[in-house]
């Protein structure tokens, strides 16, 4: 059995790609767990319809602290699955990407699969697909962001439960505290390399955020979870100068990124984490930016 946890807020126009995706899945049995988290639109109703359209598959829950994680803890609590499947309702999977990663997961006794997906941003005059990869480098990946994302991996429920589910008190960067707490609990994660998920962002669904302190939490909770990282490392035994050297070029790079938004803010994190970070790398990095300035500036 795989349990699908679909958080459900406000999403009466994109539950049916969801839903109808897991109902195409060529894995049975699966139950289907929709958790309401506060809409204020149509949802409920949505919720409703596809209980009574599939009784034996469908229920639905709900989950009054806000926020994703909340709503996915509330899903893996009535969840009966040796697999769990967490898909967000606006994105969709692709028939065989429960019944594959299953087989991958036996084959190689995981707690984990972290697959790969398509990201697919939608605007009213064009349409950009990305393939988004992982690394078989489980620790690189952890650290650069290549292992996966919530709705592309599938989970061993035990598992879940055995580092208490996702953290619901964080703003950002949950799956990858997700994993983490897993690796710590001596968790398998393995790479599965095909793409079977399908992530979908369109002009309302992409954050325009201009808060600066809501750019300052997501930046300072990445930075975070990499010293987490180090520190778990350290405690494994496991940290070469090489993981080291990956985790201080990840954090400049995020640095870097919001360095226009708050230069001085930006600054005063370098000064303090003095990070090993090459010349070379540094200059490919303004590079970058420079000809990412002159693109925005010409569009």
């Amino acid at each position: 059995m795989v349990s699908v946890i679909i958080p459900c807020y406000n999403c009466e126009h994109t539950l049916a790609r969801a839903i109808e995706s897991i109902i195409r899945q060529t894995y049975k049995p699966i139950e289907i767990i929709l958790v309401n988290n506060n809409s204020n639109d149509a949802t409920p109703d949505s919720l409703a319809m596809y209980q009574a359209k599939y009784p034996d598959t469908v229920a639905v829950y709900h989950e009054r602290k806000r926020g994703a994680p909340a709503a996915r803890n509330c899903g893996l609590q009535h969840a009966s699955g040796e697999w769990v499947q967490f898909l967000d309702a606006d994105d969709e999977l692709l028939p065989a990407k429960i019944e594959q990663q299953v087989q991958i997961a036996r084959f190689a006794e995981a707690d984990v699969v972290a697959g790969e997906c398509l990201l697919k941003y939608t605007s009213a005059d064009q349409t950009i697909t990305i393939p988004r990869p992982t690394d078989p480098d489980i620790w690189k990946g952890l650290i650069t962001s290549n292992l996966g994302i919530t709705s592309a991996n599938l989970w061993r429920r035990t598992s879940l439960l055995g580092v208490g589910g996702w953290d619901e008190e964080l703003s950002s960067s949950q799956e990858y505290d997700l994993l983490l707490r897993l690796l710590q609990n001596n968790a398998k994660i393995i790479t599965d390399k095909h793409i079977n998920t399908i992530v979908h962002f369109s002009d309302n669904s992409v954050s325009k955020s201009t808060d600066t302190e809501r750019k300052k939490e997501v930046l300072n909770n990445r930075i975070n979870l990499r010293l987490r990282i180090k520190n778990a490392l350290i405690e494994k035994q496991m940290l070469t100068t090489r993981l080291a050297r990956i985790i201080d070029t990840y954090i400049y790079t995020e640095i870097m990124h919001y360095y226009k938004f708050f230069p001085r803010y930006a600054g005063s994190l370098l000064r303090q984490y003095k990070l090993n970070v090459s010349i070379i790398r540094k200059l490919r990095l303004k590079a970058k930016q420079f000809l990412k300035d002159i693109k925005l500036s010409l569009s």
